[in-house]
């Protein structure tokens, strides 16, 4: 039944991240939306109640901090679990759980540990948020760079696990092993791409 399926909502900026996220959730009956922007998500939120959001806390036009502000002001009971590459000083710690988040999620994301976070998160329990961020704070430069390199693992991996996801679910019973081969050797080259972007952006950044 429609209404006993989960309604999941992933926020981030990076559509590879949102892609490999949605399609993970999808196959296991979850309802799923995706934006990359923090504005757009507090209108889904207001307009479609879902019970979960994923939140990235680095976006292009609201960052995570203004997401959960504007959403607490008139939204208690919506859960939050943070997705992030980043390390939180202890007062920014404070802020986020302040601002009532059940936990996070540390890119790169295991799909199967995120699968953890939601469905726990669903309980009536909270889950307990205070213990599960980092502490230890870095560098604004340093940050950026880690930022970076820590979102770009987060897709190779997501490309890899839906990869195998395809083949475990039967997607790709109708592939030859030729037809198997190009589909890798696409995401191989994906891969590099990434790497390579990657690598300018850490250079010039």
């Amino acid at each position: 039944m429609a209404e006993d399926r989960i309604k999941l909502l992933i926020v981030d900026d990076e559509p590879d991240v949102c892609t490999a996220v949605q399609s993970y959730f999808g196959r296991r009956n979850f309802m799923v939306s995706t934006t990359g922007s923090g504005i757009e998500a507090l209108s889904m939120i207001k307009a479609s109640g879902p019970d979960v959001v994923l939140l990235d806390m680095m976006l292009d036009d609201l960052n995570g901090f203004e997401v959960l502000t504007q959403l607490r002001a008139y939204d208690k009971k919506t859960r939050v679990i943070v997705i992030t590459g980043q390390e939180f000083t202890s007062q920014e710690v404070e802020r986020i759980v302040g601002l009532g988040v059940d936990c996070y999620g540390q890119k790169p994301l295991v799909l199967a540990e995120v699968e953890r976070l939601v469905c726990n998160s669903t309980q009536t329990k909270p889950f307990g948020a205070s213990d599960k961020f980092l502490k230890n704070p870095l560098e604004p430069a340093q940050g950026t760079v880690k930022h970076k390199l820590v979102n770009a693992l987060g897709i190779i991996r997501g490309k890899c696990e839906v990869f195998n996801l395809n083949l475990k679910d039967g997607f790709y019973k109708d592939k030859s092993p030729q037809d198997l081969v190009e589909i890798s050797s696409g995401i191989m080259q994906d891969i590099q791409d990434i790497v390579d972007k990657t690598c300018q952006q850490a250079k010039g950044g």
